[in-house]
């Protein structure tokens, strides 16, 4: 049995995800779904309603007044926007506790680069859905690994401190023939999320790599970004830093993109409130 199949064996208590939120997952597939219905379907499950609305409320959604309830966050958000807050609720809450891991920090910086790489998809011309989905998720794998391997996970963890994404992902394939790239797609194909998001998580370490898509690429810019808020770099710098290659690629001007990474370090903190 090889590392991919024992980290999803180990994990037969495989993270589960509500059925509204699996629901919502299935319409990232089709541009025109009518997403109405399941928001009854939302008002009845209220764990993913409380989350929902924590995150409504953050500073990523920009909303002047306290959203109270579901049929108020659709009023202000948007049925469209519901969808990426319920995907987002559900997938964290799939995640109560992993070894060695500080959720509150993973979670921080994963919606960092789900909301910077939404904003990157729009100067792309990319979906910004799935944008969003795969900004939040790319990092997933690492929490399958710490599940699945938590003494191996930690040593990786103090192999990989201050190397890049692409190095960490290196060092996990030298150590366990997979990487959390690789692991993180193959649970996206596991919850039926499109091909893209799997794509993008599965090689946004490897953004000049033949197979990788535009929205792969787009994802390590904004994982980056996110990175760099985190350390406290002033926007300006962080869009100076970003690899021209990379963001060539992507189509993105970055005097056109600093905007939104000055929004996305304005609400920062209320990122580490929002999950």
């Amino acid at each position: 049995m090889n590392a991919m199949e024992r980290i999803f064996s180990a994990t037969a208590q495989l993270p589960v995800i509500p059925r509204v939120v699996q629901k919502m997952i299935d319409t990232l597939k089709h541009e025109d779904a009518d997403l109405q219905p399941l928001i009854a379907d939302i008002r009845l499950d209220p764990v993913i309603s409380a989350r929902v609305l924590r995150i409504a409320n953050s500073g990523f959604y920009g909303s002047r007044r306290t959203v109270g309830s579901i049929d108020d966050a659709v009023r202000l958000v948007g049925t469209r926007v519901l969808r990426t807050l319920v995907i987002s609720a559900g997938v964290s809450s799939a995640f109560p506790k992993v070894p060695g891991i500080d959720l509150k920090d993973f979670w921080r910086h994963a919606l960092m680069t789900a909301s910077a790489n939404a904003l990157l998809a729009r100067h792309a011309g990319e979906n910004a859905d799935n944008a969003y989905v795969a900004g939040l998720m790319h990092r997933l794998g690492q929490l399958m690994i710490h599940i699945a391997f938590p003494r191996l996970a930690e040593e990786i963890a103090r192999d990989c401190h201050g190397l890049s994404v692409n190095e960490r992902a290196a060092v996990e394939h030298l150590k366990l023939h997979t990487n959390h790239c690789e692991v993180g797609a193959e649970l996206a194909a596991r919850w039926n999320f499109p091909d893209d998001v799997a794509l993008a998580m599965q090689y946004y370490c490897q953004p000049h790599h033949d197979s990788a898509t535009r929205l792969a690429r787009l994802t390590n810019v904004a994982a980056q970004i996110a990175m760099e808020i985190d350390d406290d770099v002033k926007p300006e710098d962080i869009a100076e830093h970003l690899n021209r290659s990379i963001t060539d690629l992507c189509g993105l001007d970055r005097a056109a993109i600093l905007p939104d990474i000055e929004y996305c370090a304005e609400h920062a903190a209320e990122a580490e409130l929002a999950l």
